[in-house]
């Protein structure tokens, strides 16, 4: 028997062996558990409360309260990340746990699940293990990558939906294809570009019907979305989430952010860098891979040899998400965490790239009697061990930041708890980590008037006049007010004097924006 022959058949039993222990589902199962231990060896509950995600924190703890997002709370982006948080707050408190701590459990066990699923995708797609389990773990690499998840995240939930819908689509499942996509889209807007891939694939880019599967899909999608629609239709708030997720983004948000090709790629370019640090070679090697993903694909169609259509248009699909994406991110592009739905793309091209190159020069033996060195295999199991190697190595050395930390923040915000009567009122303007860790609903919806929403707001309900919004905000006197976030703000400035005038600061460690009445 030839070596060939012979490989051939020892490869087909291994095949049939591994196949018998499951081992896509053990494989699985340890990407969910290492995905877990990555974000805890960055200890999530100890972080400071900051920036975006503080807000989703804070909208989570209101939706708890009988609020509705939109209606009293104003965000632009889509409500499901908020309702799951704010589920997991209320599961919580069954057993004892704290708000805050149930919101990062729950962003601890999506990064664990996104690991997973980032496995089985890549599986499903490259009909390779070996790019699958290097996919996951490049995913797991960046070391901003607990910050980012450290309270409400709407992109984690958006990209681990988006990645189940790629997951049915390769599993020919068009209902439940439609229906994560959908999550997808509920949790942060662009997820709506699964829905689009999805239909793309099941129409068979428009020109099949017959089989109705892109009905199932339709189908899928619209129950989560009509579910929600009934939800906000019913507590009055259907047209202000119209208006905050849908026309104040295509109207005011999209224009104003709206960037030039060359600055957009440099803002890009500079954040990858700041996010992956030398792990930026893996960003390089997934562009690679991608291009030449799609020019294997390309150069197959030409020469006719793809010959099951279906399926080769479902691989294609593994393209379109990212692609798309990219392009969103040309047009608006905020910083680290925007990044985020690309990880696992930046895994799964480069992944099969290392693989992809093993293969090629996999011909070439260097044999010396009972020597042999297989390349097809080499190079991926040396990135892997290479990646592995950065995973422990960081697991061992990781530091924390140096600054305040969770515990820091409560002790210092009991300075404002202790100013605060029972009736006494507090408007935070950007600093929205003080209303979640006091658990304190803020005094009127606009916890941001950033990017046109100052003057959109004054339009809408003040007949054009911001100074209305502040005599109506002097009406109420709240005892507290905290500032921050005020770069984007149109009035930033005159909101800054008028508080000023009323107002003295009030000396908290970490913050010089924060506020007591004058008496």
């Amino acid at each position: 028997m030839s070596y060939q022959a012979s490989h051939a058949t020892a490869a087909e039993k291994r095949s049939a062996w591994l196949s018998k222990l499951n081992t896509s589902g053990a494989i699985g199962a340890a990407a969910f558990l290492l995905g877990i231990a990555v974000a805890l060896q960055h200890h999530p509950f100890s972080l400071a409360e900051r920036g975006d995600l503080a807000i989703w924190d804070y909208i989570a703890q209101s939706i708890l309260r009988g609020q509705v997002p939109y209606r009293d709370v104003i965000e632009i982006k889509s409500p499901v990340s908020a309702y799951l948080s704010a589920g997991f707050i209320a599961a919580g408190k069954l057993v004892g746990v704290r708000d805050i701590l149930a919101t990062r459990l729950l962003q601890v066990l999506l990064l664990g699940s996104l690991s997973m699923v980032t496995y089985l995708v890549a599986e499903a797609f490259l009909l390779s293990r070996l790019a699958a389990v290097i996919a996951f773990l490049i995913t797991l690499l960046p070391e901003h990558l607990a910050t980012m998840i450290a309270g409400t995240q709407p992109k984690l939930p958006m990209i681990l939906f988006g990645l189940l819908s790629l997951l049915f689509i390769a599993k020919d499942r068009p209902f439940w294809a439609g229906a994560c996509s959908m999550l997808s889209c509920l949790c942060w807007q662009p997820g709506l570009l699964f829905t689009g891939t999805a239909v793309l694939v099941f129409s068979g880019c428009f020109r099949s019907w017959r089989d109705r599967r892109v009905l199932k899909v339709l189908a899928g999608a619209g129950i989560p979305l009509g579910i929600v629609v009934l939800y906000f239709f019913s507590a009055g708030a259907l047209r202000d989430l119209w208006t905050w997720t849908i026309a104040f983004n295509f109207n005011v948000y999209a224009p104003r952010e709206a960037k030039g090709l060359r600055e957009a790629l440099t803002l890009i370019w500079k954040i990858t860098r700041q996010v992956f640090r030398s792990d930026t070679v893996f960003v390089l090697l997934s562009g690679a891979g991608m291009v030449l993903f799609i020019f294997r694909f390309a150069a197959a169609k030409l020469r006719g040899k793809l010959t099951q259509e279906s399926w080769n248009l479902t691989r294609l699909s593994l393209v379109i998400p990212p692609l798309v994406y990219l392009v969103f991110c040309l047009i608006n592009f905020q910083g680290g965490p925007d990044l985020l739905p690309l990880f696992p793309f930046f895994g799964i091209f480069a992944g099969w790239l290392l693989v992809d190159t093993g293969r090629l020069i996999g011909s070439r033996r260097l044999a010396s009697g009972a020597f042999s060195l297989d390349f097809s295999r080499a190079l991926p199991v040396l990135a892997l061990v290479v990646v592995l190697t950065l995973l422990g190595i960081r697991s061992v050395t990781y530091r924390s930041e140096s600054g305040l930390t969770l515990e820091d923040q409560g002790r210092e915000f009991q300075a404002i708890s202790k100013l605060l009567a029972p009736d006494d009122k507090i408007y935070v303007h950007g600093t929205l980590e003080i209303l979640v860790l006091l658990n304190k609903p803020n005094l009127n919806p606009y916890i941001m008037f950033d990017e046109g929403k100052d003057d959109y707001i004054a339009m809408r309900k003040y007949g054009g006049s911001f100074e209305a919004i502040l005599d109506e905000l002097g009406a109420q006197a709240p005892k507290i007010i905290s500032l921050s976030r005020l770069r984007h703000v149109s009035h930033g400035a005159e909101f800054e004097r008028w508080v000023l005038e009323r107002y003295q600061e009030l000396p908290i460690n970490g913050y010089d924006n924060i506020y007591v009445r004058k008496q």
